[in-house]
């Protein structure tokens, strides 16, 4: 993939599985896809530890296509786990998310930059996109005018360099430009987020400092 910024793997494999299972795509093209993504022909399995074996991606998409519900996608940060269990958290890569296939099956990038599914039970939930859309947008609100009242002072390049270099690589040519315009919407207001938390403060009051912490990390 591309080094520049760009949504999170476990978002944009997400998106391919799902267009698989719903038909919108072909499984060959999901499969041509996640290879892309992640530069991998194989998965780790980690289904009956501690015993692995590897398969490929087509069969993943199979049995996602075999599944009534489709994949969820979880983006945990310190504090929200986001329904990722200890034991994934701590092998996981973060910032790449994690796809729960089902209520027992998690595929992840573990720090040796493996894929792994993993027979781990776990609460990732999957989110209504009108829904979540509404509720980020009301806190973004919250957020911006608490901020905004907060004196704040910091750094603003590096951000703007991180936003001017986003790029929405990889994504299934199925979605509507609404569906795509709130993604990147998300995207970059995580960019915005994770650089604000390091790139500014409230020099004159350590309350209101921890006060942007805590709005700044509602977004991540």
């Amino acid at each position: 993939m591309s080094e520049a910024p760009a949504f999170p793997t476990s978002v944009v494999l997400g998106l391919w599985l799902n267009a698989a299972q719903v038909g919108s795509i072909s499984q060959t093209d999901a499969t041509n896809a996640l290879e892309t993504i992640t530069n991998r022909v194989h998965i780790r399995h980690e289904l009956n530890w501690p015993d692995t074996e590897k398969s490929t991606w087509l069969d993943l998409v199979r049995q996602v296509v075999s599944m009534p519900l489709p994949v969820a996608v979880a983006l945990p940060v310190d504090g929200d786990p986001a329904g990722v269990p200890q034991q994934v958290l701590l092998t996981a890569k973060r910032d790449c998310g994690v796809v729960a296939i089902n209520g027992d099956l998690l595929l992840f990038q573990n720090l040796d930059s493996e894929w792994v599914l993993a027979r781990v039970e776990n609460k990732v939930m999957h989110y209504d996109l009108n829904q979540t859309r509404r509720i980020l947008t009301e806190q973004i609100a919250i957020s911006t005018a608490q901020l905004a009242a907060s004196d704040l002072v910091g750094d603003e390049a590096e951000i703007v360099e991180s936003l001017d270099a986003f790029r929405s690589l990889h994504l299934p040519p199925h979605l509507s430009k609404r569906t795509t315009d709130s993604l990147e919407t998300a995207a970059k207001i995580l960019l915005v987020a994770r650089g604000a938390v390091s790139k500014s403060i409230a020099m004159h009051s350590p309350s209101i400092d921890r006060l942007r912490l805590t709005h700044l990390k509602l977004e991540l």
